[in-house]
């Protein structure tokens, strides 16, 4: 006791000699004698987005974890992203997608999983053209395709989530667009893709890229048009803008239609998004 007292005084003494060393004071005191009582001894764990996805982004390039560990990061890295901002999607992209999109190309990777990474490289690419354009330098279109193609052995729930994707990569994106056109089989692909049931989801996004990407539709996806609205599924005559077939070089008025178009898309795809995640 006799040294505490000894420091107080101390310590007052200092105080009252000089104002400018009056902070650096108190603070000394409150972290040596009051702080102790009210604290546990254990720091708060940082719980921020950016901490988050540096912690799931590390989980993702270890490639000695097992699949489902990294798919699941990815997600994660995806969700965070999303809802931390542009910013957070960016850096996220920079730092991790080539890992992720990696990781999809794994042969012996199981449906859960995909759907996991496709679910992720949804959220880092919604509404955010450069990492949709990183996505297409990372040939992940290329991979999608191949992913919803007559000779593809997933499930139809992956090759929906294959279509929710392409669908976002194409929203404000011309040149991926572009790219998706120069495939000559997609129409009749994404037509038999429509066919199915998309009963659950809120649009059905096979039938939506065909719009996207101005293919003609014949009068089997006219019905199944008719038949979604009656569903309760609503839709914007801008839709019919894009109803002619775009040309080798997309014309200043293709690019206004396809812009209008794909942003009604994109604002129902992420209703689903997070209803789907939530």
């Amino acid at each position: 006791m006799k040294t505490t007292f000894c420091f107080e005084k101390k310590l007052f003494e200092e105080c009252f000699e000089t104002d400018r060393r009056m902070p650096r004071l108190l603070s000394s005191l409150y972290d040596n004698y009051i702080k102790p009582y009210f604290s546990s001894g254990l720091e708060e764990p940082d719980r921020s987005h950016k901490n988050k996805i540096l912690r799931s982004g590390r989980l993702i390039r270890n490639t000695l974890l097992p699949a489902a560990v990294r798919a699941d990061a990815a997600r994660d890295v995806g969700i965070l992203s999303y809802t931390g901002g542009y910013e957070h999607a960016a850096q996220a992209a920079d730092n991790y997608m080539a890992s992720m999109v990696e990781l999809l190309k794994t042969p012996e990777l199981t449906d859960p999983h995909i759907i996991q990474l496709l679910e992720g490289l949804s959220a880092l690419c919604y509404l955010h053209v450069a990492n949709q354009n990183k996505a297409q330098a990372l040939g992940l279109p290329d991979t999608l395709l191949e992913f919803i193609s007559p000779t593809s052995k997933l499930s139809f729930t992956s090759q929906r989530w294959s279509c929710y994707l392409l669908n976002i990569l194409c929203c404000h994106n011309i040149p991926i667009i572009c790219h998706l056109k120069d495939s000559e089989s997609l129409q009749s692909i994404l037509e038999k893709l429509a066919s199915l049931d998309w009963e659950k989801w809120p649009l059905n996004y096979a039938q939506e890229l065909i719009r996207a990407l101005g293919f003609q539709q014949s009068s089997m996806k006219d019905a199944l048009h008719e038949e979604d609205e009656l569903k309760g599924c609503t839709y914007t005559k801008s839709g019919h803008m894009l109803g002619k077939g775009l040309k080798s070089k997309c014309t200043k008025y293709e690019f206004i239609s396809i812009v209008c178009i794909q942003f009604y898309i994109c604002t129902l795809a992420v209703n689903m998004h997070i209803n789907y995640r939530y």
